[in-house]
């Protein structure tokens, strides 16, 4: 049986995708594996690999007991909860530096044609 996959995405985190930076996610679907055996139960593949132009971390989810299971989920949670916090402000700065750049530009220009 071929592995069916829920996730399984490479992607570049530069526009210019020669430089390092990197996420890979990867989440295996078991959802049609074999209750045969311990070896099945554990769950698949999960994967999550990010990595800047200097350093790079992998983190790991366990599936074994349903402690490790329930931790996995608060991990993964805490993690797209505190990106999307960090996306929306990053969001806002890049705004407001934007504002500032053109009230800078407009300024320049009017002193230019007194």
């Amino acid at each position: 049986m071929s592995k069916k996959y829920h996730v399984r995405e490479r992607a570049f985190l530069n526009l210019k995708t020669d430089m390092r930076a990197y996420v890979i996610g990867v989440v295996e679907d078991t959802r049609d594996a074999f209750q045969c055996c311990k070896e099945h139960s554990a769950g698949g593949v999960i994967q999550l690999e990010i990595a800047d132009c200097y350093d790079d971390i992998a983190l790991h989810f366990d599936m074994k007991t349903g402690e490790e299971r329930e931790n996995s989920l608060y991990k993964i949670r805490k993690l797209a909860e505190v990106i999307n916090a960090v996306r929306q402000a990053i969001e806002i700065e890049v705004e407001a530096i934007s504002t500032r750049e053109m009230v800078k530009t407009h300024e320049r220009a009017s002193a230019a044609v007194h």
